[in-house]
């Protein structure tokens, strides 16, 4: 028989997989930075094989290691699968897809509200890119989103707002730039990958041309936020996934903000056209306790739920 790594190495590279960080599984798997780190590690060495590679502050998986990480996910949701069928159902749960930066910064700290109200309920996340394709497949019961630049049509009956979302050009404070009544002019835009599409929707609405030398592409918008944070270049932002940012003063929107109404959503999924009682349970938890503020940031309870600040990225 073939050996296998150890399981806990292969549960750290599955949530690895499944958040797009190291912060983000150890987050999930409720275990230290630093110990999914050394199992990640661990399972390379053991490999033989490179599985992981640094580009920037992003650690990212090789051809070889998203070959074997899409392997251990869907090996690991068959077996929950089969260990729900015959102890009878097990614990309810919801699975939610969600962009990776909004489940790590918005998700995950409002999922451990939700279970200090509903301990037995397990919510799931699935990631998305921006136009909804899944990293991983698979069905789920809710959809969360809020970039109304790249998906400005949400048409569904279900649908439930969250609140308002507010999305600017941000840049450091020091970072040159000259701005006109129709221009504003930067020497370098930050992309988020699959998402570019969004500076000319926002350029249209604002009514703002938006001019620049070079362009800079990030796969997480996380990165992009902190690549401007340390002065890179400009790019867009919703207020609430900075907020921090903006209120100590390292990123500033000098052309202000685009106000989508009711564009933070969530909604039942195409998937499951029957929401389970979990699922609406969720729904409505969310309705009620986790709304934007008016001024497009979180409000004062998701402010301070005390695990709402950490950093959760590499």
């Amino acid at each position: 028989m073939d050996k296998l790594p150890p399981l806990t190495s292969l549960s750290a590279l599955e949530a690895f997989f499944r958040t797009g960080s190291v912060g983000g599984a150890a987050d999930m798997l409720g275990r230290t930075h630093s110990a999914v780190s050394k199992q990640l590690h661990q399972l390379q060495d053991h490999a033989g094989t490179e599985l992981f590679i640094k580009r920037g502050l992003q650690l990212e998986l090789t051809d070889e290691g998203r070959q074997l990480a899409e392997t251990v996910a869907r090996s690991m949701d068959e077996m929950r699968r089969t260990y729900t069928a015959i102890t009878g159902g097990g614990r309810a749960s919801v699975t939610v897809a969600a962009s990776s930066t909004f489940a790590r910064q918005w998700m995950i700290p409002t999922i451990a509200r939700f279970n200090v109200d509903y301990p037995d309920i397990d919510v799931l996340i699935r990631l998305t890119g921006p136009h909804g394709s899944r990293r991983l497949e698979g069905p789920v019961d809710l959809v969360v989103s809020w970039d109304r630049l790249l998906s400005p049509n949400v048409e569904h009956p279900d649908a439930r707002p969250l609140g308002d979302v507010h999305i600017g050009v941000v840049l450091a404070p020091g970072y040159p730039y000259e701005m006109t009544e129709t221009t504003l002019k930067v020497p370098a835009v930050i992309h988020r990958r699959e998402g570019e599409a969004a500076w000319k929707r926002w350029s249209e609405l604002a009514g703002l041309t938006i001019l620049r030398e070079r362009e800079l592409t990030f796969d997480l918008s996380s990165l992009a936020f902190e690549a401007a944070e340390r002065g890179m270049g400009a790019t867009l932002a919703p207020k609430f996934l900075i907020e921090r940012e903006l209120k100590n003063g390292s990123l500033i929107a000098p052309a202000g903000f685009l106000t989508f109404e009711d564009g933070l959503l969530v909604r039942p999924s195409s998937e499951r056209p029957k929401t389970s009682k979990p699922a609406q349970v969720f729904m409505n938890w969310l309705v009620e306790n986790a709304q934007l503020g008016p001024d497009g940031f979180m409000t004062v309870a998701e402010r301070d739920w005390p695990f709402a600040s950490l950093s959760l990225d590499w």
